[in-house]
């Protein structure tokens, strides 16, 4: 949880594990959701963002309008091929928003690529939410999505190799 860009409380750390995989899925994805909060609230985003999925949020039935009760398929995968990246980000335009630079900077562009291709339609209608994210961060923030995200997946891949029984600054 985020409490006004000043808090961040995380849950589920009796069970944290040093797999990239794990933390990725508990924590730095969502670490990259809730800052993407504090960027938008500061300086918002292009309204052009709000009218590519329009009437299509679907506010706090997020949580079971995308379950297709098909064991073997993610909810996330069902929410893509009608254009959000995830089913939460189907919950209304800022979720969407952050949704998109959370996951593009804590995936690989193979993952992203298969995403939007698995996608099928909507893999269109996500880059085109994009496009405007990767925009609105370049000129508005001076931040590079794709070098943000080459920094982010480097810094993933040296966990396994962190001696974290010294942690002093250097």
């Amino acid at each position: 949880t985020a409490e006004g860009g000043l808090k961040m409380t995380l849950y589920y750390i009796n069970s944290l594990q040093l797999d990239p995989e794990f933390l990725n899925y508990y924590y730095f994805k969502t670490m990259h959701h809730e800052f993407a909060h504090i960027l938008h609230q500061t300086k918002p985003y292009p309204s052009d963002f709000e009218m590519i999925s329009g009437s299509d949020y679907v506010a706090d039935t997020w949580n079971s309008v995308w379950d297709d009760k098909d064991p073997s398929t993610e909810d996330d995968e069902v929410a893509q091929k009608s254009g959000f990246i995830s089913a939460y980000a189907s919950k209304e335009a800022n979720e969407d928003f952050v949704e998109i630079i959370a996951t593009y900077v804590t995936n690989t562009a193979k993952t992203w690529n298969a995403i939007l291709k698995a996608a099928g339609d909507g893999g269109s209608i996500i880059s085109s939410k994009f496009d405007i994210v990767y925009n609105y961060m370049n000129n508005s923030w001076g931040i590079d999505l794709n070098e943000l995200r080459d920094v982010i997946l480097r810094r993933e891949s040296e966990i396994p190799e962190l001696d974290l029984t010294d942690i002093t600054l250097n």
